[in-house]
């Protein structure tokens, strides 16, 4: 689910989580089927339409799909977005929108963070020893929650 401080709750979705031992937990995710389908940049994306946002789905798998309480990083890559304008028919990589996640108690809690998508779109452009997991604490910066249509991710 995602979020806002005005009490704006939006069901995008569903995280299975199944546990492997040690600690580890494999999870699939599931979109909610109300995502509209949009084609945007040349694909398909699915997307949430707000009064001030469209959130776009830009899942990226690129390791195992298995979390710890410590390691959350393959779960945030699954449920990250692009935002656009409501109307807008376009996508621009710098907008992306990246829930940094932590657990708290029994449930996971994330913050959206401003990210450039770049290195998802052009892998290539990444050194080879940072493919899978290209994104480092400096490419984040924590999203004003005045430009976030939904600023919080909670998994329950």
């Amino acid at each position: 689910m995602l979020a806002n401080a005005d009490g704006g709750r939006e069901v995008i979705g569903r995280v299975v989580f199944a546990p492997l031992g040690d600690g580890r937990s494999a999870f699939t995710v599931t979109l909610d089927p109300r995502l509209e389908e949009y084609f945007l940049a040349m694909r398909p994306f699915r997307c949430l339409t707000g009064p001030t946002q469209r959130l776009c789905s830009f899942p990226v798998e690129r390791e195992p799909q298995v979390v710890s309480a410590g390691d959350l990083v393959p779960l945030e890559y699954a449920l990250m977005f692009m935002r656009t304008a409501p109307a807008s028919l376009h996508i621009n990589p710098f907008n992306g929108v990246y829930y940094r996640m932590k657990v708290v108690g029994e449930r996971i809690e994330g913050q959206a963070h401003d990210v450039d998508m770049d290195p998802f779109i052009t892998p290539d452009a990444v050194p080879a020893e940072r493919r899978t997991r290209p994104l480092r604490d400096a490419d984040l910066s924590v999203g004003d929650p005045k430009s976030h249509w939904l600023p919080t991710l909670l998994i329950e």
